[in-house]
């Protein structure tokens, strides 16, 4: 359930903040002092689209925040997206003057998708447009697949493996299969065989042609050394003549033999030398090759897709495009076993849907009959048709919700049967099945009472007060009838200086509550109307507690 709300710089709040408990609170105040707001505020915290800007005028920014308790099923998804799971969640939402927004669960920044998926476990917000909504045969359908609890995830995935396989053989039977075809594709696909590249060949080839290409350098160097040792002249034959003149000079004669060793040094110097030299020879004549192959390679990859891996795909695209070609009539054979095969598996799951959708309509329509009666309907009549419709992803099922609301009148759809206050009254009935099997924690009705009054509306006050002996129940409403089954009463008012303007809310203790229920029902508090709604609520509430905070 919602334990608070606050909001700061929001529109007409400069800040705000209310506490909520179990039970049903109503939210009354005179029209355009901003009732609607806090319910709006609600919305964008449940991860609702924002529409101009909600930052109060002169700020830079508006924060929205709401703490609510969580329940098994929000903690099921909080787990599955990496969130601990915990008792109490806040939402925190900051939206900037340029209409920018961020949106944090517990201190950790979300999406908004996240959000909505997790408040739709929690909350509950039905506005007139929702009641609008009710007409839609969609909406119904859903309504009526939440009651029977079924899930319709296998339908829709055995629809999707028939559009698939039909789709495909589509496909096949539309493709051209010419010989010119053929002869292309195989071409390249000899191609693509007769490159014959191996993986992680290019990248091989291109450390062996930067190894090469450095090897230019080397060779230049080991020349330079074979010069300066084996030239005429060079540094060999200087040795060897020093050592042969040396021995001749009796005082330097016992040193001759180390110059000769250094002749011998410098000569396996200068085979090592050789050495490299033909083997950077040989990498030289080894490098056009080398990039010869790296061209080739490139080509293909560039030609197949950019790389080895690309080039591979299209590789087992041709082969399975000359395979299509080659054997076209077992291809149709196959994909038309596989499409009747996905047909037949979707029609057994469709039919079992439908199976369990009309096992519970008859107890459906008697429920919503009875909660219809008590918002004093007592000459509706309510039906529940199903007709075949193409399949598709939903089943084999077109619903339609049927009423007549007074006597003589013919069964016909609500979109055409129900008037305002009518369509209101059956919408409540409707909210107080599904919401029984829904598992929400939180409803919230906006202003749905429009269109009733008198004992109707108590009638409407009476059954969202049940509904809050299980639920939360939020209520913004314009009607004493309604707001007099309130266990708290929130009023918001409006104050303006001439140049500012400030909305306000307060929570009314009982007297205050009478005041201003006397306010919504006769336009004034005298003592008289004040009496009357003392009265009223004592009649109402049927022995129970007056509200008292």
């Amino acid at each position: 359930m919602i334990e608070q709300i606050t909001v700061q710089n929001y529109i007409l709040f400069d800040k705000a903040s209310v506490e909520f408990e179990d039970g049903m609170s109503v939210i009354t105040g005179e029209t355009g002092a901003g009732k609607s707001l806090l319910i709006d505020a609600i919305g964008y915290l449940c991860g609702g689209r924002i529409q101009g800007s909600i930052v109060r005028q002169g700020q830079e920014k508006a924060v929205l925040r709401m703490v609510l308790t969580s329940s098994p099923a929000a903690d099921a998804l909080l787990a599955e997206h990496g969130f601990e799971p915990e008792e109490v969640l806040t939402i925190t939402r900051t939206v900037n003057a340029a209409g920018k927004s961020q949106v944090r669960l517990n201190g950790q920044i979300t999406t908004l998708g996240f959000i909505r998926q997790l408040t739709a476990r929690l909350i509950d917000i039905h506005s007139q447009l929702d009641t609008i909504q009710l007409m839609d045969p969609a909406v119904q359908l859903d309504l009526l697949d939440q009651y029977a609890g079924v899930d319709r995830q296998g339908v829709q995935d055995a629809w999707k493996e028939f559009a698939s396989a039909r789709q495909a053989l589509q496909q096949a039977q539309n493709e051209t299969y010419s010989d010119e075809e053929l002869e292309f594709v195989t071409a390249q696909l000899n191609e693509i065989d007769s490159a014959k590249a191996g993986e992680g060949e290019l990248e091989q080839l291109q450390e062996s042609i930067r190894t090469a290409s450095r090897s230019q350098k080397t060779e230049e160097e080991v020349r330079e050394i074979l010069g300066l040792l084996k030239k005429d002249g060079g540094i060999l034959e200087s040795v060897y003549e020093l050592a042969r003149v040396m021995k001749k000079n009796p005082g330097l004669a016992g040193r001759s033999d180390e110059i000769q060793s250094l002749y011998y040094q410098l000569e396996s110097v200068g085979e090592e030398a050789q050495e490299q030299l033909d083997s950077v020879r040989d990498q030289a004549r080894d490098l056009d090759a080398m990039q010869d192959r790296e061209y080739q390679l490139k080509r293909l990859y560039r030609k197949y897709g950019g790389s080895r891996e690309a080039m591979m795909e299209k590789r087992q695209a041709l082969e399975t495009r000359v395979d299509r070609i080659l054997h076209r009539q077992d291809l149709f054979d196959k994909l038309e076993k596989q499409k009747k095969a996905a047909l037949a598996a979707y029609v057994e799951k469709a039919r079992a849907l439908s199976k369990a959708r009309e096992a519970v309509i008859p107890e459906l329509q008697e429920q919503i009959l009875s909660h219809a009666r008590d918002l004093m309907l007592e000459h509706a009549r309510f039906e529940i048709r199903r007709m075949d419709k193409t399949p598709g992803e939903t089943g084999m099922d077109d619903i339609t919700f049927y009423a007549s609301m007074n006597p003589g009148q013919p069964l016909t759809p609500v979109r055409q049967s129900a008037s305002g206050g009518e369509l209101s009254r059956l919408m409540l009935a409707l909210k107080t099945v599904f919401q029984t099997r829904e598992g929400i924690d939180t409803i919230i009705f906006d202003e749905i009472d429009t269109g009733v009054s008198g004992k109707v509306a108590l009638a409407m006050g009476s059954k969202m007060h049940k509904i809050a002996e299980n639920r939360q129940v939020l209520c913004i409403t314009h009607l004493a009838s309604v707001a007099v089954w309130a266990d708290r009463h929130f009023t918001v008012t409006k104050e303006s200086d001439g140049q500012t303007t400030l909305t306000r809310i307060s929570e009314l203790d009982h007297e205050e509550t009478l005041r201003e229920l006397a306010i919504m029902a006769h336009g004034h508090a005298t003592e008289q109307a004040v009496d009357g709604m003392r009265e009223l609520q004592k009649e109402v509430l049927d022995g129970q507690s007056p509200v008292s905070h």
